[in-house]
């Protein structure tokens, strides 16, 4: 059985959050296997706090993904990031998390419009969690996804409005209502 997951805010856990980025694997990211220097260097640089609000992914009181929203502050906040531990893909928390974000955005603030997303084109397992969780596909983005190797991917970007998260639905976009 899957369980519930918990979640909480980052908070001087640098040892944690160096041990989930080494010990997974992260194909879909643009760095996919950050070295222990680059993620101290981040943290301690306040990158995880930058206009972002980070938390832990918890199942059992143990630390197996992490969500990181960014440009908080706005009324289009952006979920910036999920990851979740290798042993935790393909169970369905990728679900959970994905609408754990989307609430408590919609729910800190009436303020709040659409949560935007981005995922590469060949992140499937993550196009599916949008789609599940009622995130429109809005836009396929050619040559978009820069990865430090120097490669392009394209990209997708995803959003939910806050009228499609209160009542639970998915209302179609007018991407080819005119041919320009």
């Amino acid at each position: 059985m899957m369980g519930q997951l918990t979640f909480r805010k980052l908070n001087n856990e640098l040892s944690e959050l160096v041990n989930l980025y080494t010990n997974n694997s992260w194909n879909f990211q643009a760095d996919p296997s950050p070295s222990e220097d680059e993620i101290i260097k981040r943290y301690k640089a306040g990158w995880y706090e930058d206009d972002k609000e980070t938390f832990w992914i918890e199942k059992n009181k143990k630390k197996t993904g992490l969500i990181i929203l960014s440009d908080m502050s706005d009324t289009m906040p952006l979920l910036y990031d999920v990851r979740l531990a290798n042993e935790m893909r393909g169970k369905g928390y990728g679900e959970q998390a994905v609408k754990w974000a989307a609430n408590y955005i919609f729910s800190s603030s009436t303020e709040k419009i659409r949560v935007e997303a981005y995922t590469r084109h060949d992140n499937y397992a993550m196009r599916k969690v949008f789609y599940k969780c009622h995130f429109q596909k809005e836009g396929y983005l050619r040559d978009s996804w820069e990865n430090d190797d120097g490669s392009v991917e394209d990209a997708l970007v995803y959003a939910i409005i806050r009228k499609d998260w209160e009542q639970g639905k998915k209302t179609p976009i007018k991407l080819d209502d005119v041919p320009f």
